[in-house]
């Protein structure tokens, strides 16, 4: 299962306790979510926001929508993963967290909070002057900018800011293929 800390509001609009039970740790191999309803054109998303690498998800969220909000992640960071090109166990494991469904909790990391606020503003304003589709706004996030205590400065650019992506692609290493697999053997060729 995944945990899926959320605002207030989220919780409401699942017919969650207001402080519900502190899970136990989170199995995925991208750890804790966060999460946030709001409103763009009178209709409902949750911004979804990994704790550990700052990638985002966006998923509709009418009623349907929150009664199946797990598959909605699953299938979008499926298609995510797949379009910048991450595949093996790590992705497995986290798309198997997301079809256990999710473990819901209250949030408790400010600076996580402000991040996800900052994306939502993001996000509307892309969707709003630009002509890109909601996937494609969600993908081009991946490759923005993150920033938070716990993670440090980026030694590869000397900032504090790190690349969503670049955090994925550490924690969802992908699958070695055995040299034997990729070349065919002496003996094969003619």
């Amino acid at each position: 299962m995944t945990v899926l800390r959320c605002t207030a509001k989220l919780l409401k609009r699942l017919k969650q306790p207001a402080k519900p039970v502190e899970p136990s740790p989170e199995t995925n191999p991208l750890g804790e979510w966060y999460a946030d309803i709001d409103f763009w054109r009178r209709q409902p998303f949750v911004v979804m926001l990994n704790a550990a690498t700052g990638a985002v998800l966006v998923l509709p969220s009418d009623a349907a929508g929150l009664r199946r909000l797990h598959e909605r992640a699953l299938l979008q960071f499926a298609a995510i993963s797949e379009h910048v090109g991450l595949r093996g166990p790590g992705v497995d494991a986290e798309l198997h967290g997301f079809d256990a469904g999710f473990t819901y909790a209250a949030t408790r990391d400010r600076s996580l909070l402000a991040s996800l606020n900052q994306r939502k503003l993001e996000f509307w304003m892309a969707l709003e002057y630009s002509d890109r589709s909601l996937p494609e706004v969600v993908a081009q996030e991946w490759d923005d900018l993150f920033k938070h205590p716990t993670l440090g400065r980026n030694t590869r650019h000397n900032m504090e800011y790190h690349r969503p992506l670049d955090l994925v692609r550490q924690r969802l290493p992908p699958s070695v293929v055995p040299i034997s697999l990729c070349r065919p053997s002496v003996d094969t060729v003619n």
